[in-house]
Parts: C-alpha cells; structure tokens; sequence
C-alpha cells in the first residue's frame, strides 16, 4: 500500500513539475528575455537537472524556443522596408520569366522536329500499307483457281 501511495505521490510531483514549466515559459514568451533552459528552471523554480533528466520538458523548451525563434525571424522580416523586397522579386521573377520563355521556345522547336518525325513516318506507314495492298492483290490475282 505504501508502494501505490509513493507513486502516486511521484505521479503528483511529476505533474507540478509540469505545470512550472509550462507556467515559466508562458511568462518567459510574454518577456524579452531569451528562452533558455537556465531561465525556464530559474522561473519554475526547480533545478536544470531536473529537466534535463525529463526529455518531455526539455522537448517542451526547446519547442518553445523554436516557436520564439521563429516569430522573432517573421518580426525581423516585417521591418524590410518593403520597396527593396518587393524590388528584388520583381527581378526575381523578370529572370524566370525569361527562363521560361526560353524553355518556350526550346520545346516548340523540338515540337517541330517531332512533328515532321511524325508526318515522316505516317507517310512510311502508308506506303508500306500500300505496297501490303498491292503484294495482297497479286497475289489474288496470280492464284492458281482449281
């Protein structure tokens, strides 16, 4: 019985160890100071080793810092002035444009070549179609009648 209650207690523990984490970096995201697992176990008010030893909250942490990190970039991005961004892909797309009419122009040259393959051979075909026509007829013709 004592078995199920330490457990349990463990279980209880491992919970509130959670809930601190989780509550330090919600406090930690609304600052400016950076997400670190030093900061996240000085906020939570439990010991590095701790999350280190539980690869869920150091999973956790490092999730958040990867969310920060991200919208910290977007924020960064934002702040472009937006002529030079939108200039660079106005050049940008000029170049592929004129990749792609290129690439127009390589595939309807290579359209004509493999259309007169085309006609070339539709016009062997018939022929030997023709001479097939002409051998059958003979040899109706030249058929012994018993």
């Amino acid at each position: 019985m004592t078995n199920e209650k330490k457990l349990t207690l463990a279980e209880q523990n491992r919970l509130r160890t959670t809930e601190k984490v989780i509550e330090a970096l919600e406090k930690l995201k609304k600052g400016k100071d950076p997400i670190t697992i030093k900061s996240v176990s000085e906020k939570a008010n439990i010991s590095r080793k701790t999350i280190y030893n539980r690869p869920d909250l150091k999973a956790m942490i490092e999730e958040t810092q990867s969310l920060q990190s991200d919208l910290n970039s977007s924020k960064r991005e934002e702040r472009k002035p937006k002529g030079s961004s939108q200039a660079e892909q106005i050049k940008r797309l000029r170049e592929k444009n004129k990749e792609l009419v290129e690439d127009k122009k390589m595939i309807l040259e290579q359209n004509v070549i493999l259309t007169k393959k085309v006609t070339d051979l539709q016009n062997r075909i018939a022929d030997l179609e023709d001479k097939l026509y002409s051998q059958a007829n003979l040899n109706v013709v030249n058929s012994p009648i018993k």
